[in-house]
């Protein structure tokens, strides 16, 4: 009997083995039967491109060779001078960007505009004397790159006011001194305008004898002329006034 005992653990053993295979040994990999998504896939859009005839109350503003600015939704001023939104148009791409915010200017040839050449800013220069506001317009921000500031052609009108260069504008500004014998006594400084900083930096600062005039840039050096005389009364008599050409490296900005 216990030799039929044995004999029967054993082959037991080898049925278990052998009939549960790979059953008792590893398991079965699962199977899914999911439903295949139908799900479209997402696919990003931009913006429809926004064209002139999207505003028909704009009014013309301005242009330069590049650029023509339109002046959209009155919110007030006067007929002449209204404040509204601003729509910069680039005539040779077709390209029309709406400005954010609301700016005030000047119709009827009030507006002279401006342009880097780099397609980064728009200058507009606002008034109807050689002493203007300038409002400096940023493409790819699409707003007010920097506060409104005050520049002057002063004797050199209507050239020689402005020069860009980088995200710097080179202006002669306002200042204005009691001893000139014209117009409001304009009394021209150099003047830098970080256009990304606002920060702003003499070059060259007026005072009784001396002003200054941006005239051009070659390379990183700015030229730029100098009016002097030797006693503050002299400016009465032009043949007293004298000029001079200075430089200056545009690389020591801050």
């Amino acid at each position: 009997m216990k030799k039929y005992m044995l004999f029967m653990v054993p082959c037991l053993l080898c049925l278990l083995v052998s009939c549960g295979g790979n059953g008792l040994t590893t398991p079965l990999s699962p199977t899914t039967n999911a439903p295949l998504s139908t799900a479209v896939p997402f696919t990003p859009t931009s913006a429809p491109a926004l064209s002139l005839d999207d505003f028909q109350n704009k009014e013309f503003v301005g242009e330069d060779d590049i650029y023509s600015i339109y002046l959209v939704d009155r919110t007030g001023g006067t007929d002449a001078a209204p404040t509204g939104e601003l729509l910069v148009f680039n005539k040779s791409t077709a390209q029309l960007i709406k400005m954010s915010g609301s700016f005030t200017v000047i119709l009827a040839g009030g507006t002279i505009v401006f342009d880097d050449g780099l397609g980064k800013y728009v200058l507009l220069s606002i008034g109807t004397y050689t002493s203007r506001n300038a409002v400096v317009l940023s493409l790819q921000l699409q707003k007010q790159a920097v506060n409104v500031f005050c520049m002057s052609s002063g004797l050199y009108y209507p050239n020689e006011d402005h020069l860009f260069w980088n995200d710097y504008i080179l202006i002669n500004n306002c200042d204005t001194f009691t001893n000139r014998p014209w117009g409001m006594g304009e009394a021209l400084s150099v003047t830098a305008i970080d256009l990304i900083t606002g920060t702003e930096t003499f070059i060259a600062r007026s005072d009784l004898t001396h002003q200054y005039s941006v005239k051009q840039i070659e390379g990183h050096t700015l030229r730029y002329g100098e009016t002097y005389v030797e006693n503050g009364a002299d400016w009465q008599d032009p043949a007293k006034q004298k000029t001079d050409e200075k430089t200056y490296d545009l690389t020591l900005l801050p």
